[in-house]
This record gives C-alpha cells, sequence and structure tokens, in this order.
C-alpha cells in the first residue's frame, strides 16, 4: 500500500469492508457508481445493491457519516442545485469510516 492511498471503511448491511479510493476529488455519485461494480478477490461484488426494495419501491443509495458527537449517521445528499459535490465537501478523510444508506423513493 503506498503511503498516499485514500482509503474509507464502508459498512452496509453488517458488512465493513476497507476500500481504496482510487480519486477522492471524483464526485460522490461517480464514487457510488465505482462501488456498485467493485469486485472482491474471490470474484464476486463487494456488495449487492438492490434496485427495488421488497415492496417494488426503486432503491437509491447515499453515502453517510456518522456525527461523532450526536452518534446519528448524517446522509452526503447533494445539495440542490449541487451535483458535483465529493467527499471533501463533506469532511470526509482518508482513513474514515462511511456508511452506505439504501433509500427506497415512491415510484
Amino acid at each position: 500500500m503506498e503511503a498516499k492511498d485514500f482509503l474509507l471503511d464502508i459498512v452496509y448491511k453488517n458488512k465493513t469492508v476497507r476500500f481504496k479510493v482510487v480519486n477522492p476529488e471524483a464526485p460522490l455519485a461517480v464514487l457510488m457508481n465505482n462501488l456498485r461494480h467493485a469486485i472482491g478477490q474471490d470474484g464476486k461484488l463487494i456488495f449487492d445493491f438492490p434496485s427495488i426494495d421488497s415492496t417494488g419501491a426503486p432503491m437509491e443509495y447515499f453515502f453517510g457519516k456518522e456525527d461523532p458527537e450526536l452518534h446519528e449517521i448524517g446522509v452526503l445528499r447533494p445539495r440542490i442545485g449541487h451535483t458535483d459535490q465529493t467527499l471533501a465537501d463533506y469532511n470526509v478523510k482518508n482513513g474514515d469510516m462511511v456508511h452506505l444508506i439504501a433509500d427506497p423513493f415512491p415510484g
């Protein structure tokens, strides 16, 4: 591992994976897309991202980060009018833990 590697501990459905982010300055949507297609050492997708929930509602996914003072996970949603926000916009640093949040939306 190089000293400049940007690593995140990503949590989804009680599974934590240390994930190397190739470009931490990429928009969150690009990072999410890369994560959706990331393959583990076993040749399988690292995480399973269902496209619909059990009721048939389409699913959208966001990153979340725990607020150390409130002990709540805040969702890193793009601000209105801004779709290219990065990890730095949410103060996510190398080595941080982020959560994947599934969010069904009415279809």
